[in-house]
């Protein structure tokens, strides 16, 4: 069986591979604060042509780099414009599930369209949801004016050697056009 970071990117890179292509993108917004995380989502996203990276963490004990943004990512106080794709990795300690759900998630993601849409010069968003929380799909509807197409939703299957256990968790992708 796969390790994690293969699983998921063997359905992410298609997905955003189709609505994306090879287009210069500007903002990348991901998870994870330490350097383990940072350092996996610039592999991920190494053969792509884009203008900033902004990877968000709750729990301030795992920031391990100044840049890291101290924010929900499903909710952020200061949303980023100008956004091309959004990579949410959700889960972890209790504490990180305790504070992803302190906010109306449909009240973040109307947030992150708005913003996101700012600005934006390609008119595009791919927002990649992979559930550590245990919530339900919620971006396969319409928030404002924004409607989401080519929805998925996969349960991804991964072998992880270290605690040499299978785990599942669902994968969400959708696009949103301007």
């Amino acid at each position: 069986m796969k390790s994690r970071f293969q699983a998921v990117n063997d359905v992410y890179h298609p997905f955003v591979d189709k609505h994306l292509g090879k287009n210069k993108l500007q903002n990348i917004l991901v998870c994870g604060g330490s350097d383990g995380a940072v350092k996996v989502e610039n592999i991920r996203h190494k053969d792509m042509d884009y203008e900033n990276i902004f990877n968000y963490e709750l729990v301030e004990s795992n920031c391990e780099y100044s840049s890291v943004v101290s924010e929900n990512i499903l909710y952020p106080d200061n949303p980023i414009t100008g956004v091309n794709l959004i990579y949410a990795d959700v889960g972890g300690s209790h504490e990180c599930v305790v504070k992803m759900q302190e906010n109306s998630i449909e009240d973040g993601v109307s947030k992150l369209l708005s913003n996101s849409f700012t600005d934006n010069n390609l008119g595009i968003l791919v927002f990649l949801f992979f559930d550590g929380i245990g919530v339900e799909p919620f971006l396969d509807k319409k928030y404002g004016s924004y409607k989401s197409k080519d929805f998925f939703s996969e349960d991804i299957g991964w072998y992880d050697s270290h605690n040499d256990e299978s785990f599942t968790q669902r994968l969400d992708g959708v696009v949103f056009y301007e």
